[in-house]
């Protein structure tokens, strides 16, 4: 992954009160239910 974005999911996940892996998940979910696919 690149460092820059790592760098703002860290960030975003700060906002948020989650950890980082909790951030990158909640992103790859959102991105899947945007593309029709429910997990």
């Amino acid at each position: 992954m690149p460092e820059k974005l790592e760098k703002i999911l860290e960030e975003k996940a700060k906002e948020e009160c989650r950890s980082f892996s909790a951030e990158v998940i909640k992103r790859v979910m959102d991105s899947l239910k945007r593309e029709g696919i429910t997990v």
